[in-house]
């Protein structure tokens, strides 16, 4: 389900006339204060090891001399609860249609004219509301969450260019390139995924951009281990870790369960039969959720870089450029620097001396 990364596009170009409707003031008057609060943190330098242990708990779909691709997204582990409530709302919409078109055709038979028209009414009345409700209210946007849309994220680190390549829908930001020197990792605890960020006052662009990395993990140290498998092959080599398990992208139903138990495992494995218990009584639910994963990868694409990307790193091939918020469309990047105090203190500077205080406006 790509709901978090939708979300964080749309607040990256919304309407300048709607951001306070939307986010309100107080809320803005405070994402001030915590934004120039997170100006002063320090982040370890890349050539600093964070863990003795690096492995990658995958799912691993290359690995190579010149890149290294892995799957992200943040709720991975949701994807499936919307697909059985598309199609069976489908089934009803298009099995309206299917009623009454066989209606007219069949004509009247053993009713009377006016049963058979108002039969029809009724259910061509219902399924136009259905439909008329579909787009009024856009109910199509939460359908291309996990429903027709890429089968999976995608993240590349080229380690021969130095950049770090997303591949989202164009509805989620699109395919972005972004520099390795820049990146911050956030590694927050049990449960979660490994987040890497580029944030403006890093990238020099007023938008930020995320990518949850992985599996969820059972514990902390997961992370960190995650984490200094990725920063060792960029900065050493793929021959200064472990070699990964490398996964076929062939959608087969097994892998649709996984997402369902991952960091499961280390509280399992520490908890007493109560909780196992629990868990055995909630297996019904995982496995139609699975089973909802798995229909959403069959009805989705696989994802294709664009050429440049599949030939960066290459000899003799181009660099693929840094992704800027002019690459996209007037209208868009107009947004981009309206909505830039989302992620940067409306008074910050990116060109001010480090040691002056906040100077001109991040907007021009």
């Amino acid at each position: 389900m790509y709901f978090f990364e939708w979300m964080l596009w749309w607040g990256n170009t919304l309407a300048e006339e709607r951001k306070d409707e939307v986010f309100g003031k107080d809320f803005m008057d405070e994402n001030q204060e915590s934004l120039k609060a997170a100006l002063e943190e320090e982040h370890p330098p890349l050539d600093r090891p964070v863990s003795d242990n690096p492995r990658s708990r995958g799912p691993v779909y290359a690995f190579n001399d010149t890149y290294l691709e892995m799957r992200c997204g943040s709720l991975e582990h949701y994807r499936g609860l919307i697909t059985p409530l598309v199609l069976a709302a489908g089934l009803f919409a298009f099995g309206g249609v299917y009623m009454t078109l066989g209606m007219l055709v069949r004509g009247p038979g053993h009713n009377s004219i006016l049963e058979y028209l108002f039969a029809i009414a009724v259910i061509g009345g219902l399924t136009a509301g259905l439909w008329y409700c579909f787009f009024k209210f856009k109910f199509y946007i939460p359908i291309r969450w996990e429903l027709f849309t890429h089968r999976r994220l995608l993240i590349r680190f080229n380690r021969k260019t130095k950049q770090v390549y997303l591949h989202r829908p164009k509805y989620a930001g699109g395919v972005v390139t972004m520099p390795w020197d820049k990146i911050i990792p956030i590694h927050e605890g049990a449960g979660m995924r490994l987040v890497l960020a580029w944030m403006p006052h890093r990238t020099g662009q007023p938008f930020v951009t995320f990518a949850a990395v992985g599996k969820r993990a059972g514990t902390a140290q997961d992370l960190l281990d995650e984490w200094e498998f990725i920063r060792r092959y960029m900065e050493d080599g793929p021959e200064s870790v472990p070699k990964p398990r490398v996964r076929s992208k062939i959608p087969w139903p097994w892998y649709s369960l996984e997402p369902q138990f991952e960091g499961l495992w280390p509280i399992l494995r520490h908890g007493d039969w109560k909780l196992w218990l629990g868990k055995l009584l909630m297996s019904p639910a995982f496995l139609i959720l699975g089973a909802g994963h798995w229909v959403s990868q069959l009805l989705c694409w696989e994802p294709r870089w664009p050429k440049i990307i599949r030939e960066a790193g290459q000899p003799g091939k181009p660099i693929p450029k840094l992704t800027t918020a002019e690459d996209y469309d007037p209208e868009t990047c107009r947004r981009l620097y309206l909505n830039a105090d989302l992620w940067m203190p409306k008074d910050y500077d990116p060109d001010a001396p480090a040691e002056e205080e906040f100077g001109s406006q991040w907007l021009p």
